[in-house]
């Protein structure tokens, strides 16, 4: 009689625990690679300022990330693990690179001043953790996720012409190698293509913190214009996951 009733109790523990079981996915592991562009949509490079360059009147007006590098390059690299059917923890590496043109960014005694900054180039380590919506059946699922990590930004140099008095100051130190925080959402949509292969096209909203500022126009009342350096960006990638 007691084993009968212990046996009742172990069938009764198994056919509560299945359901629980059941939202273990079979392949909770992944990797994922995808590319894609990124564009900053707010903050500026350098700021606006006043001030005296070879002894001249000198003006600068502050210059998007926008302005200066439009849209860059970025590729990721991620690692997942399924805590559940719908939701996902993730790290990931990413690296980007802006390629600027020169442009025009002020004046000196009213004449053109133009300037070439070298790339806006990082490498980050995030980890996040992503949220699919529909079952895990389904051939196209969209998914939530938020993520935080640092990003190793290159040092920016910068070559200040002007063409008009056959003037150029080249090597002005803008912002040193800088280790900084970001974080941000994203948000996609995932396409089954096999048990094991999925698609997926996305969009994230990052935010990366201040540069660290050198003071390369020292002594010419623009050492401000790079005080503050933050920004957030919209990459829009593509890529392959593979489960298992």
């Amino acid at each position: 009689m007691k084993t009968a009733r212990i046996s009742s109790l172990l069938c009764a523990l198994t056919v509560a625990a299945a359901p629980a079981f059941a939202q273990t996915p079979e392949r909770p592991w992944s990797v994922s690679f995808d590319i894609g562009t990124e564009r900053a949509i707010s903050g500026d490079l350098h700021g606006a300022g006043n001030g005296t360059v070879l002894a001249l009147p000198t003006q600068v007006s502050a210059r998007t990330y926008n302005d200066i590098y439009g849209m860059g390059f970025q590729w990721t690299a991620g690692l997942g693990y399924a805590v559940t059917s719908s939701g996902e923890l993730r790290g990931q590496f990413s690296w980007a690179k802006g390629t600027a043109d020169r442009l025009k960014v002020g004046t000196v005694a009213n004449l053109d001043l133009f300037g070439l900054f070298d790339d806006d180039q990082s490498m980050g380590v995030e980890l996040g953790y992503r949220q699919y919506l529909g079952g895990s059946d389904a051939r196209v699922r969209p998914y939530l996720g938020v993520f935080g990590g640092v990003s190793r930004v290159d040092a920016i140099k910068a070559e200040f012409t002007v063409p008009a008095a056959s003037v150029t100051l080249s090597g002005v130190d803008m912002y040193e190698e800088s280790t900084v925080p970001v974080f941000g959402a994203n948000v996609g949509l995932q396409a089954k293509l096999s048990d094991a292969l999925f698609l997926q096209l996305g969009a994230d909203l990052r935010w990366r913190a201040d540069l660290s500022p050198k003071d390369g126009l020292a002594g010419t009342g623009l050492e401000r214009i790079n005080d503050e350096s933050r920004r957030w960006s919209l990459p829009v990638s593509a890529g392959l996951t593979i489960r298992f």
